[in-house]
């Protein structure tokens, strides 16, 4: 009994402790269940983390890639064309890409009405566009290579000017293409820029126009003062070719003194001008910013010029038909000169040409004949309104060992009278209207009679 007791009270200590112990494992376990769960997911997060960092670690890599091409792509903007490319409006509309491209268009047209009364002829009145011209000019590769293009398509299109000037020494421009030959002070005054609505009679008689050739031009001096203009052409005028080696050589010097004027481009010599002008004296006979003084001379000769072959612009083949003669040795000088201040402008032009006939079995002397200009304008409102006047004379050699024996009735001599009054509405050359009277005479050999001419002429330029 007493052994029965013993066993029963061992029990009920020994079982409740072994069921502690029991559970005491268990919970043993799964703490370390627990413990080997948190190490998978801390090497988990760990291998997440470091993918992530990766990730980033890629990610900002990349992003310095990109700065890195984003300044390089905006250095190698700073040196791209269109980067630095511009387009205004000043005297023509211009576009510019730095220092490799400038080209500056601009259109020019006159509208003119004349009333022409001749002599034994119907008075006419005619409505007229004499001309119309697109030019483009600036420089390429380059900003001391230049170009120029102008074409006239009043009527059918005509190319008027294609030239390329190398101005990378003032000094020393090579010039090469279609322009007007380095002549006469007239001729080299732009058509957009006359005082009058013509050129005078005394260039269309002596007056060498445009041709094609090659040619030095250049300045010396502080200021560009001594400027020259030397060269060969082919002596078949506008967009004529030569078909013989009978070349025209030209060559003009000039002396400026004054005047504040700038040119295109900046050059202060104005290559790209009609002709190398010194500084401020391009060919414009009137408006002045400060007292302008210019004197020139000229010089021209056609060895063989025959006009059956080729036919320099003006009216020197018409000479050639009067003298009776195909053929001759034609040489040309000249001299002028212009004074002007913001008032008043005048200037004056001479002319000398002798036609020496050279071929066999012909002996007629050498012929002579020579003409001078005059104008001078006036400002009565500065900028504005001017008046101006012109005379123009012509005298033909007309003796008797220079025309041949079966000559007819041939001109003598001619001359105009011209008053002018000039509406400058912007101040300058673009945007004008010019009201123009013409008197000319033409007087004829073996007592013929003259013969008068009147002419009215009223002309709208606009030049932007």
């Amino acid at each position: 009994m007493k052994l029965l007791l013993k066993l029963l009270i061992f029990a009920a200590i020994v079982l409740p402790l072994s069921g502690a112990a029991a559970k005491a494992e268990s919970t043993k376990a799964q703490i370390e269940d627990l413990k080997r769960q948190i190490e998978a997911i801390q090497r988990q997060n760990q291998q997440q983390i470091e993918q992530l960092q990766q990730q980033i670690e890629l990610m900002d890599n990349a992003r310095q890639a990109d700065k890195e091409e984003i300044v390089q792509m905006k250095e190698e903007e700073k040196d791209a064309w269109y980067s630095k490319f511009k387009a205004q409006y000043k005297k023509g509309l211009t576009f510019q890409a730095g220092d490799k491209f400038k080209m500056r268009f601009r259109i020019r047209g006159q509208f003119r009405l004349t009333v022409d009364d001749p002599d034994g002829g119907l008075t006419s009145t005619n409505f007229s566009v004499p001309r119309l011209r697109l030019k483009w000019d600036g420089f390429a590769f380059k900003p001391w290579f230049l170009y120029t293009v102008q074409l006239n398509v009043n009527d059918d299109l005509d190319l008027r000017d294609m030239y390329f000037t190398v101005a990378y020494d003032d000094r020393i421009m090579p010039r090469v293409g279609q322009w007007k030959v380095p002549f006469g002070r007239d001729e080299l005054t732009s058509s957009s820029a006359l005082q009058f609505i013509n050129r005078s009679i005394v260039n269309d008689e002596f007056g060498l126009g445009r041709d094609r050739g090659a040619a030095l031009m250049g300045g010396f001096g502080p200021q560009g003062n001594f400027s020259y203009g030397a060269g060969v052409f082919n002596g078949d005028g506008r967009n004529g070719k030569s078909v013989d080696s009978n070349l025209l050589y030209a060559g003009r010097i000039q002396l400026g003194l004054g005047g504040k004027e700038t040119t295109f481009g900046g050059l202060f010599r104005g290559a790209n001008s009609s002709f190398p002008t010194a500084s401020a004296y391009k060919i414009i006979p009137n408006f002045a910013k400060s007292p302008t003084f210019v004197v020139a001379a000229a010089a021209s000769t056609i060895p063989g010029l025959n006009c059956d072959r080729k036919s320099p612009d003006g009216d020197q083949c018409d000479r050639f038909d009067e003298l009776g003669l195909v053929q001759a040795d034609m040489t040309t000088i000249t001299g002028d000169i212009n004074f002007k201040i913001p008032i008043f402008n005048v200037q004056g032009s001479y002319y000398g040409r002798w036609i020496n006939p050279d071929e066999q079995g012909i002996s007629q002397d050498t012929a002579f004949d020579q003409g001078f200009n005059v104008q001078a304008g006036a400002f009565l409102m500065p900028k504005t309104f001017e008046v101006a006047g012109r005379y123009s004379y012509i005298d033909y050699d007309t003796s008797s060992g220079v025309l041949p024996p079966d000559v007819g009735i041939t001109r003598d001599s001619s001359w105009t009278l011209s008053p002018s009054l000039n509406y400058y509405i912007s101040h300058d050359n673009r945007w004008k209207v010019q009201l123009e009277y013409l008197f000319t005479r033409s007087e004829f050999t073996q007592g013929a009679s003259k013969e008068d001419d009147n002419r009215v002429s009223l002309q709208l330029q606009a030049y932007f």
